[in-house]
């Protein structure tokens, strides 16, 4: 290696303008991937000594060094200079200082191109894991609130209008569900970057006998790749890691604008704990739902990423292109935003006070007794839509008089095609104790949710 080039430099007679290495490196993002493109190396070694093109000597000899390296580094004792153009050239320029010719031999049968598919391959594979531990977190967090409000009713809504009774754990619950597909999602994620690039070269393999798997069983893949020039162009695994990160913040999203909501003087759900709420420089009476409204608002970068990195893959020719230099920035960035907000989200969750009796309140009011009554019509053999054309007749009637069910008597009931015990639709509780089908809110159901979702969260461990 020629001391301050590149390790390109041997066929240009002269220097690169140092604007262009300037320009063009990628130390500052890619360093991040220095554990996995050490174990690369190492993994390297090992497959050019079975090739019988290292000694063993040697590879033992890059094995210590980088292993030296990288506890060297994170005793801050190491760092990258201005002449290393990334993370590769980087343990290149250790290796040779360290190990003379050794050092130089490491890089036969292998391009920058397989090391840094292999290294990000790795580095997902780490990160989704990281992702589902996350999201096994918040599971256990909405499982025992759950569990603890399967019987506490609140109004379940569509179109943010109330709608029917439903309990709060049950509605806790549908968010886990969503959580539970996300996991899954990173589970895919895990295999998508389970095959080894190393041992590709640059787009064609190469003509030393070097066996892909060897590399491949050190470095703990399930598989090595089928074709050189797709593993050197291949990003799906990172486009499917950063699509179930998208995804994962959007249905937190959705979790963090309900919490808002929920603890809006407006609503009165729950409440704040200090220690999870900021206040206002100017009004000294706010409690503002801060951690939350940023986790609906970070989501917004996630798709943003997910969108670039596909944008970023559609119009490169195969095979490696320096288009995929700014592959990295983009996951690593959302990965560690979505990483974040599972984080925020579990611990603003577990937090939170319910208020019961303005839960119960709100269940209460609005008719969201209605489609109990018109199923009452129904078991009595009255056609679905005529008995629901009774029971809105019944709804108007009720709002032009500004009364509620329960204040009608039993003549006035009869009077309008009903039975006086139907008033006791009108309790939230009895109407969620009666949902106990399959995936229904009643009590029983919730609990067989929260089992579910405790025994997903159990898995992704």
């Amino acid at each position: 290696m020629n001391e301050g080039k590149p390790l390109w430099s041997g066929r240009f007679a002269g220097n690169p303008a140092a604007d262009l290495m300037r320009l063009t490196s990628s130390i500052e993002v890619d360093f991040v991937l220095l554990p996995y493109d050490l174990a690369a190396t190492k993994a390297h070694a090992r497959a050019l000594e079975k090739a019988g093109l290292l000694e063993p000597d040697a590879a033992f000899a890059i094995t210590d060094a980088c292993d030296e390296m990288e506890q060297q580094v994170i005793a801050g004792e190491l760092a990258p200079s201005p002449e290393d153009e990334d993370v590769h050239s980087f343990v290149e320029r250790i290796l040779t200082e360290r190990l003379g010719e050794t050092g130089k031999r490491v890089h036969a049968g292998r391009s920058r191109n397989d090391l840094v598919a292999t290294d990000l391959r790795l580095w997902c594979l780490d990160a989704a894991a990281g992702l589902k531990d996350g999201v096994a977190d918040l599971l256990e967090v909405i499982a025992r609130l759950a569990e603890t409000h399967a019987t506490a009713v609140m109004p379940g809504y569509t179109h943010l209008q109330r709608a029917q009774p439903v309990s709060l754990g049950f509605h806790l619950a549908a968010h886990g569900f969503a959580l539970v597909r996300d996991g899954a999602r990173f589970d895919h994620a895990i295999e998508a970057a389970g095959t080894s690039s190393l041992g590709a070269g640059a787009l064609a393999g190469t003509t030393l006998p070097i066996d892909p798997a060897v590399a491949a069983g050190e470095l703990g893949f399930s598989n090595h790749f089928d074709n050189a020039m797709d593993a050197v162009s291949d990003r799906d695994f990172a486009c499917d890691l950063a699509y179930a990160s998208a995804l994962c913040c959007v249905h937190l999203s959705r979790l963090g604008e309900e919490i808002v909501l929920w603890t809006s003087s407006e609503f009165g759900f729950a409440r704040l704990s200090d220690e999870w709420s900021t206040g206002s420089s100017m009004m000294p009476q706010k409690r503002n739902p801060d951690v939350a409204e940023l986790v609906r608002g970070r989501a917004a970068p996630a798709i943003g990423e997910l969108t670039s990195l596909l944008s970023l893959l559609k119009g490169i020719p195969l095979a490696y292109d320096r288009d995929l230099q700014e592959d990295k920035a983009l996951i690593f960035s959302t990965v560690a935003r979505t990483a974040g907000c599972l984080e925020a989200i579990a611990k603003l969750l577990d937090s939170l006070t319910f208020d019961g009796d303005r839960l119960e309140e709100a269940a209460a009011g609005g008719g969201a007794w209605a489609t109990d009554l018109a199923e009452r019509l129904v078991r009595r053999g009255v056609p679905f839509r005529a008995a629901h054309e009774t029971v809105g007749r019944l709804v108007k009637e009720l709002e032009t008089r500004g009364s509620q069910l329960t204040g009608l008597t039993a003549q006035e009931l009869q009077g309008l095609g009903f039975e006086p015990g139907d008033v006791e639709v009108a309790d939230p509780s009895r109407s969620i104790e009666a949902r106990n089908g399959p995936g229904g809110t009643a009590p029983a159901r919730v609990l067989e949710q929260v089992a579910t979702l405790k025994a997903a969260a159990a898995e992704l461990r």
